[in-house]
């Protein structure tokens, strides 16, 4: 049974990113974003504001909210946040923070002393024995003239390369960006209508992957853009204009009522996560679905396991850091966790995780999951989901807790597993 720690947000969350853990000193931190259909919304990092919920469960909230957590740093964001993500682990003196909106914003994170966030009052202008940390906006970052570039929907850190950044947008482009000279490497072409997410694969400094509107997943290598790679296109779904009453879709000669109009196109991808532990696999799923499917990039062109996850559409994935289980959220306010290793069928190939790899004697048809090993279940749609290992702050330095973020209308609610 998972514990439940929360943070009381004025504005609903949209997105999600845990701090790297630095040394396993500090008190867990969150980066979360606001989303408001307007130019008012706002960047925070969040902080456990004692370390007693995590050793005593029993113990009432201690932030100033209501909550468990209290505002280490915010800042004014304007339009909201389509994503935020902490820099990779780095020697920086403070850390850096990336989101993404009409253009890609770097801020910095300049964190007082960590052995006083326990005293720490929850009032930015007002802490207790010490001073405030800070959020500063040190870089906007656009292609085009500002004010003119089309809004971006992701970007994606590069771990191996931290000085690069890829964004996705709405235009059909993907760009990536040079952090140390503030300039773009490149952009192209990525999809044939808006590019929806970005994600670097993990461990290369060159190769990244993308979904759209589209309906299909793409890859693209840094050292041949001249071509890429489609892994994956979702079927064509029918969009059919009926008349009132018809009760067939087939034409009668005699019937001079106007013919149904039929059109079709993809169904398009949302969002796309690697498994952080065998980056041969990634999860995907559709707008209006409640299924995600795992791919194998070794074999393009179906999922080797779909995950029949929510009864209204998902909203957000997260793999656990070992890449063993896979978070989804949805729109009907649930948060499920999936062992993907009992996708795998007899006489199926298996990966250094478990994870299955159909041979070519085998179906190709994939595996279907539809009981999950752990189910949360919130008040109002989950809008998205951030998994990371943060350092304990009980018990022994060594000892390691996994935590879900999960943000929704109102409120940030963390998983302790």
């Amino acid at each position: 049974m998972a514990s439940t720690l929360t943070h009381n947000s004025s504005l609903p969350v949209s997105a999600l990113a845990w701090a790297n853990e630095r040394g396993g000193s500090s008190l867990p931190r969150l980066a979360l974003g606001s989303y408001v259909e307007d130019y008012s919304n706002q960047l925070q990092v969040i902080g456990l504001s004692s370390s007693l919920p995590l050793s005593e469960p029993d113990v009432p909230p201690t932030g100033v909210d209501g909550g468990d957590f209290n505002i280490l740093a915010q800042a004014h964001h304007g339009y909201p946040p389509t994503k935020v993500a902490w820099e990779p682990i780095s020697k920086r003196r403070n850390e850096l923070i990336a989101s993404t909106s009409d253009v890609l914003k770097l801020w910095e994170f300049n964190e007082f002393n960590q052995s006083n966030q326990s005293n720490f009052n929850g009032n930015i202008h007002n802490p207790i024995n010490t001073q405030p940390s800070s959020l500063n906006l040190i870089a906007q970052l656009t292609p085009k003239t500002p004010g003119t570039a089309a809004p971006l929907t992701s970007f994606s850190w590069n771990h191996s390369t931290p000085s690069r950044i890829v964004t996705s947008s709405i235009d059909t482009t993907c760009t990536v960006w040079d952090l140390e000279t503030r300039t773009p490497i490149t952009q192209l072409i990525a999809h044939d209508r808006e590019v929806y997410d970005v994600s670097w694969l993990p461990r290369s400094s060159d190769i990244f992957v993308s979904v759209g509107a589209d309906g299909s997943l793409r890859a693209f290598d840094l050292r041949s853009l001249e071509h890429s790679t489609i892994l994956y296109e979702t079927s064509a779904i029918d969009k059919r204009r009926a008349q009132p009453n018809t009760q067939s879709n087939i034409p009668n000669k005699n019937d001079n009522s106007p013919i149904t109009s039929t059109s079709t196109t993809n169904a398009p991808l949302l969002r796309l996560s690697f498994n952080p532990y065998d980056s041969n696999y990634l999860a995907t799923f559709r707008a209006d679905s409640g299924d995600v499917h795992v791919l194998d990039m070794r074999s393009p062109g179906a999922p080797v396991t779909n995950i029949r996850a929510h009864t209204r559409g998902v909203s957000g994935i997260a793999w656990k850091p070992d890449g063993g289980v896979l978070a989804t959220g949805g729109d009907d306010g649930a948060v499920h966790l999936w062992d993907v290793k009992r996708g795998e069928k007899v006489g199926d190939k298996t990966g250094s995780n478990g994870m299955s790899r159909q041979s070519s004697s085998v179906s190709n048809k994939p595996s279907l999951l539809k009981d999950s090993v752990l189910s949360y279940r919130g008040a109002s749609p989950v809008h998205s989901l951030a998994w990371g290992s943060v350092p304990s702050v009980v018990g022994k330095r060594s000892s390691w807790e996994d935590w879900i973020a999960v943000g929704g209308q109102s409120q940030s609610q963390q998983l302790i597993l």
